[in-house]
């Protein structure tokens, strides 16, 4: 029987101008609707792993609490590095910058990484995370982008519609090996 990894996108992020995306913390509100994360989590999770960034660790940790399983922040799950990218007041520009990401994959469109460099890096994280944790079931609290990356290239899919429709505090669950789709992305 395969292992089960859930990906699970952070919650709502307090978007703070002139402050990297990468330290933004969770807003008031972010975690309103974990019981409904929680029952989606089928099986749940023996062990929570997470992106250092706050967003994703106070996620990951409230979601650890909750279930009464151990939380472990790991190198390499963070979000496609932004430091440099402009911030968006208006959506459809954030969209816009992603949609010119995910078409050019092996270019530096926005930020400091490339499609293909965050989803290998990513990838990478991935596969030691599975590697030290040999946990049949593990939950990853991550980044929108990078798990669409990961998803769409393992299951041959357009990374675009995969993030449209990844809401925050989200997941999406795959077989381990190989990170087949247990189920469509919604």
């Amino acid at each position: 029987m395969p292992r089960t990894l859930h990906l699970i996108k952070h919650g709502k992020p307090r978007l703070i101008p002139g402050i990297p995306a990468h330290e933004w913390e969770l807003a008031d509100d972010a975690l309103e609707h974990l019981d409904g994360l929680i029952a989606r989590l089928s099986p749940p999770p023996h062990l929570i792993v997470s992106s250092f960034e706050p967003k994703a660790q106070a996620t990951a940790a409230a979601l650890a609490a909750t279930l009464g399983v151990p939380h472990r922040p790991m190198h390499g799950l963070h979000e496609q590095l932004r430091y440099t990218a402009p911030f968006h007041a208006d959506p459809a520009d954030f969209e816009a910058d992603l949609r010119r990401f995910f078409e050019h994959p092996t270019q530096i469109v926005s930020g400091e990484e490339s499609a293909d460099d965050a989803r290998t890096r990513f990838a990478n994280a991935i596969q030691a995370a599975l590697h030290a944790n040999p946990h049949d079931t593990l939950a990853v609290v991550a980044h929108g982008t990078v798990i669409s990356l990961l998803v769409a290239h393992a299951n041959r899919l357009d990374p675009w519609p995969l993030w449209r429709n990844f809401g925050l505090l989200d997941a999406v669950t795959v077989d381990v090996p190989g990170l087949r789709l247990r189920e469509p992305m919604r």
